[in-house]
């Protein structure tokens, strides 16, 4: 649990830097770029590694770090140092693949935005579209780099090194939007700081890695035929997940004005935030799991996803029961008064994680235990909810139809994962549901507070806020101190000892 916990720990690190600078930056980019110019970076951002392009990996990033962790446990240093030259071939053709073929849509792609619009400059969109041709092909270079770090579950180094390039991102975007107000300046700078990326990670693979030192530069094509073999599979969960993930923009896109786009990227805002706990607690899954399964340790991997899926809910309903019934206020002190008509937009979306955290950690140890095929149904079938229901009800309901389309997805597919994870680890139901229940009832109490001293204190926001945070840190210290585990609990402690000065 240790090792999980310190690679767990180093994901939040970088996630909450990551999320603490997006909520710092929106407003200031929405006033600089405006809302056209926004909205189209926003939209424009999709197409890297990080955002629709991860799919074009087609599933190697997972493979590497299923199959990285049993090379480490085995000790196969030469099979290790042959996985990132293979890995780096692949990326790199990839890369110069959708570079090229980005380029040559770029227009396409840029005069939707550009359609009746006479606020964006249409210079700089398309200037944007040319730098994001060539950000796509480093950006591809790095995956392998990092995948295979974090396959040995050397978290700590990618994930310290994404918390600097990320200050280094935001601080120089906000820059250039305040100096210009141009996109495509914006773009610049992220494809000098993935060059920066790329060069530190050849340096950390050179000097810092054992396994690397000495590397005999070999193309092994039964290797890549292993990885392929785990790929192919992984390729329709990634298929899966972009359209899952970009249909609300991409219909947005499509059928509605570009401004649209800045109003749906503030209001699922906050559940972004939310989903940063689901990210962190996943990120070191894979590995671990793949590890545990190496050695034969099914009641482990049983234990790892009942206790993640529980501190996923420790972590989630006490934000969600304050969100519930002040995120107009939030919205509010956040980007102003013109979004917060659409404050019940955020609701919608924050619904999903009321079922999410199950199908979640599930969704992602099915990777690691090379259970894909078993539960590729499962994803296929919530993606086909999602687009039927956005579809059906865009012009019915506006952004609000999306956000409800994403909400059944993501709730219809908790419940068959939850029932294959029963069936393959062999636990019964009764294991989750009663510490579940609890925390559950706890958050509901706590929203009742919360709907409380809105009724009550109408008028008064410093006792408001006050008194807010008073329960909010109530329904945290019942948490740790009521449904935690005194093992858990310990742990913690411990924890946080060793790293207190004395």
């Amino acid at each position: 649990m240790k090792k999980l916990f310190n690679n767990t720990l180093a994901s939040l690190v970088d996630y909450a830097i990551l999320v603490a600078l997006n909520l710092l930056a929106t407003p200031l980019l929405i006033k600089y770029f405006g809302v056209d110019g926004y909205g189209a970076f926003v939209f424009l951002s999709i197409f890297s590694i990080y955002g629709a392009l991860s799919f074009f990996d087609l599933g190697m990033e997972g493979s590497l770090m299923n199959y990285v962790p049993r090379m480490v446990l085995n000790g196969d240093r030469r099979k290790l140092q042959d996985t990132l030259f293979v890995s780096l071939g692949y990326y790199g053709l990839v890369g110069i693949i959708l570079g090229l073929v980005f380029y040559a849509f770029g227009g396409i792609i840029a005069g939707r935005l550009l359609h009746d619009n006479a606020i964006l400059s249409q210079s700089s969109v398309l200037h944007a579209v040319t730098i994001i041709s060539l950000m796509i092909f480093v950006q591809f270079l790095t995956v392998p780099f990092t995948a295979i770090l974090q396959g040995m579950r050397r978290f700590v180094v990618t994930k310290g090194l994404s918390v600097v390039m990320n200050i280094l991102r935001y601080a120089l975007i906000i820059f250039v939007a305040v100096e210009t107000g141009r996109i495509d300046y914006a773009f610049m700078v992220i494809l000098g700081l993935t060059v920066l990326r790329l060069l530190v990670l050849l340096i950390i693979f050179t000097f810092n890695v054992p396994q690397f030192q000495g590397i005999r530069l070999r193309f092994n094509f039964p290797l890549l035929r292993t990885l392929m073999s785990y790929t192919s599979l992984l390729f329709v969960y990634r298929l899966i997940g972009l359209i899952h993930n970009q249909i609300d923009k991409v219909l947005i896109w499509l059928y509605l004005v570009v401004s649209s786009m800045t109003i749906y990227d503030v209001v699922v805002r906050p559940a972004n935030i939310l989903r940063l706990v689901l990210t962190v607690l996943n990120s070191a899954v894979i590995p671990e799991v793949a590890h545990l399964q190496e050695t034969g340790d099914y009641p482990a991997i049983k234990r790892l996803y009942v206790r993640l899926v529980r501190f996923a809910y420790l972590i989630l309903l006490p934000v969600l029961a304050a969100f519930y019934v002040f995120i107009d206020i939030l919205l509010r002190l956040w980007v102003g008064d013109r979004f917060v008509p659409y404050s019940y937009l955020s609701i919608i979306i924050l619904s999903v994680y009321l079922l999410l955290p199950i199908g979640s950690v599930a969704s992602t140890m099915v990777v690691g235990l090379e259970r894909i095929r078993q539960t590729i149904w499962i994803p296929i079938s919530a993606t086909v909810v999602n687009i039927i229901l956005s579809v059906a009800l865009l012009h019915w309901l506006g952004l609000a139809g999306l956000l409800i389309g994403t909400l059944v997805a993501d709730i219809s597919a908790a419940i068959p994962y939850l029932r294959f994870m029963k069936r393959t680890l062999s636990f019964g139901m009764m294991e989750i549901i009663k510490p579940l229940a609890a925390i559950f009832v706890v958050a509901i109490a706590a929203a009742g507070g919360y709907i409380g001293v809105r009724m009550l204190l109408t008028g008064m926001p410093y006792i408001q806020t006050a008194i807010a945070a008073g329960i909010f840190a109530v329904n945290l210290i019942v948490n740790y101190r009521l449904l935690l585990t005194e093992s858990e609990k310990a742990f913690f402690k411990d924890f946080i000892r060793r790293r207190t000065p004395v």
